[in-house]
């Protein structure tokens, strides 16, 4: 008999894909049971609606995001070769997960039920909270100036979100090294010349 967890992650990946495609309001249920290859009985025991299938797409699949990351980021290397490690890692993984990453993109804010959208920002705040630490680090280190680092972390988070969302919308406008590259040299030192 199959496990639960590998079940769960085939419901969770059909429906990435399927709400990907299709947008959450246009998603129905029984294909995204087709697309798991389970019962339709299956999909419904384990998500009663397709609200709690959507957050639970949205907040694992972040959270998985978000592990990864960290993972990665356990590293003896300065500052600044971290910095640029984090960048990396959080555009190489939205690019993996290019259904999840559509979604988080495009369709969070589209009528999606209050309490789905509550889970999915406390995810997502634990995701800001992690940058916020890492340019604490930074600071702390003394390679980040004094400045409010939730609001960097936010404003980090925003501009590798847009760039993301730009290469899965257009992937033959930029490739994942040049977007690590220019997302370094404007986090790192800004677009003005000095």
């Amino acid at each position: 008999m199959e496990k639960i967890s590998n079940k769960r992650k085939k419901i969770l990946d059909a429906a990435a894909t399927i709400f990907s495609q299709k947008g959450f309001h246009q998603a129905r249920m029984d294909e995204i049971a087709v697309a798991a290859h389970v019962a339709k009985g299956t999909l419904y025991y384990n998500f009663s609606s397709k609200s709690l299938l959507f957050a639970a797409t949205v907040t694992e699949g972040m959270e998985t995001i978000v592990r990864q990351v960290r993972a990665e980021m356990v590293s003896d290397l300065p500052f600044p070769e971290h910095f640029q490690l984090l960048v990396t890692s959080i555009v190489r993984l939205y690019l993996q997960h290019s259904d999840l990453a559509h979604i988080i993109f495009n369709e969070i804010s589209s009528g999606i039920d209050d309490a789905v959208l509550m889970e999915i920002e406390r995810v997502r705040g634990r995701f800001i909270e992690f940058i916020a630490e890492m340019l604490a680090w930074g600071q702390q280190k003394g390679y980040i100036k004094n400045i409010d680092l939730k609001l960097s972390a936010v404003a980090l988070a925003g501009i590798i979100d847009s760039v993301c969302s730009h290469l899965l919308q257009y992937p033959e406008g930029a490739n994942e090294e040049k977007a690590v590259e220019t997302l370094h040299d404007i986090l790192s030192s800004g677009l003005l010349k000095r």
